[in-house]
């Protein structure tokens, strides 16, 4: 538990002394938008697909030969 103790403390303090970059995470701000736009439209060609699925598939068999009669 002392062992523990003593790396949570100095990491603790070597934390406080290092000199740390003013902004460490720099973001491409246009290309995380352009990815979330098509990210976006993914999703919407996908629920569109899983909606309509079965309405655009083939007819059965039994509605065929009703259309039929």
């Amino acid at each position: 538990m002392k062992g523990f103790t003593a790396l949570v403390l100095l990491t603790v303090f070597s934390a406080f002394l290092s000199e740390a970059e003013a902004n460490p995470f720099v973001y491409n701000y246009d290309r995380l938008r352009i990815g979330g736009i098509i990210f976006t439209i993914l999703l919407v060609i996908g629920a569109i697909f899983v909606l309509f699925h079965d309405k655009c598939g083939k007819k059965k068999k039994d509605e065929e030969e009703a259309g039929q009669i």
